[in-house]
């Protein structure tokens, strides 16, 4: 597993900004035309009926579900699709996942409970292993990390169990927050 796949400036927007990923659910033609014509996607993403988010979360909880289904290729969750760069190339591209990689998705997360991740969590490794934000021994000083990224990947389990039930296809869009804006 790469975990170290995105530039390295993203740990460096930490201090003033978060990276934080939607989940939108699109159809299979909304899909496509996100594919054909990248400049579309806000428009797209915007006009979607179906979204949610894993907040600033998303790094960790593909790491601690590696950790727990280390050979489910869809246990790399954020690797699924096709990228779509975005306008800012220090921040992750976006993905389409089509209907079937959605499916193939919930089929991991669905066996997978929050719990299950919990055994996995460990600030150390993860700050050592420069999993998104590289704060998660600091943050236990101030608050749950952990029980953030779980509540957060139960976000994930409904979205994708909806979007799955759906035959819908799915948008990871990463965005910039500043912080305190949520």
């Amino acid at each position: 597993m790469n975990m170290n796949r995105w530039p390295d400036s993203l740990l460096s927007k930490v201090d003033t900004m978060q990276i934080i990923c939607r989940l939108i659910g699109l159809s299979a033609a909304a899909a496509d035309g996100i594919l054909a014509d990248p400049a579309g996607l806000p428009q797209r993403a915007a006009a979607a009926s179906s979204s949610s988010d894993v907040y600033r979360y998303w790094h960790a909880i593909e790491f601690l579900l590696h950790r727990e289904v280390p050979t489910d290729s869809a246990a790399e969750w954020l690797s699924l699709g096709r990228p779509v760069p975005g306008p800012d190339p220090t921040l992750p591209a976006h993905r389409v996942l089509a209907a079937a990689e959605v499916v193939a998705l919930d089929a991991v997360v669905r066996e997978v409970p929050p719990e299950a991740l919990a055994a996995h969590y460990d600030a150390p490794t993860m700050d050592a292993a420069s999993i998104y934000p590289g704060t998660w021994q600091a943050w236990e000083e101030d608050f749950d990390p952990l029980g953030q990224v779980l509540e957060h990947y139960s976000f994930l389990q409904e979205f994708v169990s909806r979007c799955a039930a759906r035959g819908s296809a799915m948008l990871l869009q990463f965005d910039l927050l500043t912080e305190g804006s949520v």
